[in-house]
């Protein structure tokens, strides 16, 4: 096997290993996760310097992933509630990704690519939310920043309900879509 296939196989797998150990707990030590690896901590280290290096490439990876699976939708020129409804589908498989960003966000969020990744991803729902706006699909009474945090926050407590409750991923869904269509939808009563 080629040399170059088997380091990206070593850093698939440590990537994996670790990103399995620190869901179930978020403030395990290199030490744990080198264990649960199958690598000693010097293997570890001489991939990722130190813990808060590993997180923040964990953290880059599923932001990654959950833009890989938003892209459709921006091919698509999907905007709107069909954007919405379309994102609440693709994402929603994914609410390990989320669950795990909740978990680990005060080390990921010190990383400068974290944060590019994080604010392309807020900018296309924004984009989505105002267009859906000038559509006359979501509310305009709803400031647009408004929006966007309320579907952020819906896709963080989807992920935690179904890691910690264990809702599944459907009943989520229908949840989900149901607060968008009497909570943000143009036709949704607006507070006086």
């Amino acid at each position: 096997m080629p040399t170059d296939l088997r380091i990206k196989k070593s850093t698939r797998a440590l990537l994996d290993a670790s990103f399995a150990v620190l869901l179930n707990n978020p403030h395990a030590s290199i030490s744990e996760i080198a264990n649960q690896a199958g690598v000693g901590r010097a293997t570890l280290y001489r991939h990722y310097p130190a813990r808060e290096s590993l997180i923040q490439a964990l953290a880059v990876e599923s932001l990654s992933i959950i833009g890989d699976a938003l892209l459709p939708i921006r091919e698509r020129g999907d905007s709107g509630m069909k954007a919405m409804q379309g994102m609440l589908q693709a994402l929603l498989p994914l609410a390990q990704r989320y669950h795990f960003l909740q978990m680990i966000w005060t080390v990921a969020e010190l990383d400068r690519d974290v944060w590019q990744h994080y604010e392309t991803q807020v900018a296309w729902v924004t984009e989505w939310v105002s267009q859906g706006q000038i559509a006359g699909e979501i509310n305009p009474a709803l400031d647009v920043s408004w929006v966007v945090s309320v579907v952020d926050s819906m896709l963080y407590s989807a992920s935690w309900l179904i890691a910690q409750e264990g809702m599944s991923q459907q009943k989520m869904l229908q949840q989900m879509q149901l607060t968008l269509a009497t909570g943000i939808a143009a036709q949704a009563v607006t507070a006086d």
